[in-house]
């Protein structure tokens, strides 16, 4: 839930949707050049045009703000896939996420993941908030590839649901190797459908 201002609460002035989205788009641009530590209050302001006392009425904190703005590009980028087909389905999602951490937003995730350590709050806000809404919809594709016949019952849905992405993560962020469609598509077709189907349990050894 985004900690905004309720403007129905009597005497409060009527809330402006626009402003919302440049503070939004102001803060993300911020991350994307000065990172994490570099956002603060009062640039975000300055970029978005908006006063402070307007931003604090809709966010009480910076971590507050800065998850919203994130929650907001996911909830645009990265849909639920329903294509009939786990699959089909995985790789719809893993190409999503390719997308969606493909330009400034792999950098600013990137930023909120090394902060992590050192910053409870924003740590306890990405599993709530970020990760939170991925597991969301990594459940529901396993959940109906299971009703489907296609994958076990038994398998781990986290281990599952983080082979695609780490990988993916792996390429875009730190290798810099390309991350195609056919790369996805052995991910999916070498690991993921096993794994779904099998468990790593019934691998064949070498």
């Amino acid at each position: 839930m985004r900690p905004t201002l309720d403007s129905s609460r009597s005497g409060g002035r009527p809330r402006d949707d626009s402003r919302d989205g440049a503070i939004r788009r102001a803060t993300l641009q911020l991350l994307a050049e000065v990172g994490y530590d570099g956002v603060t209050m009062d640039r975000v302001a300055t970029r978005a045009k908006a006063g402070k006392a307007t931003i604090y009425r809709r966010w009480p904190s910076k971590v507050a703000l800065v998850m919203d703005a994130i929650t907001t590009i996911t909830e645009q980028s990265v849909p639920i896939p329903d294509t009939g087909s786990f699959r089909m389905d995985m790789l719809a999602f893993i190409s999503s996420f390719r997308d969606a951490i493909g330009d400034d937003r792999g950098r600013i995730i990137a930023e909120l993941v090394s902060e992590m350590p050192r910053n409870s709050e924003l740590r306890e806000a990405l599993r709530n908030g970020l990760l939170a809404q991925r597991k969301t919809a990594s459940d529901v594709i396993v959940h109906r590839g299971i009703v489907r016949g296609e994958i076990s019952a038994e398998v781990d849905h986290t281990v599952l649901m983080e082979l695609g992405p780490a990988l993916v993560l792996q390429r875009v962020l730190l290798s810099g190797e390309v991350v195609d469609a056919a790369f996805m598509e052995r991910i999916v077709d070498d690991l993921i459908v096993p794994y779904a189907v099998h468990g790593l349990a019934d691998q064949p050894t070498r």
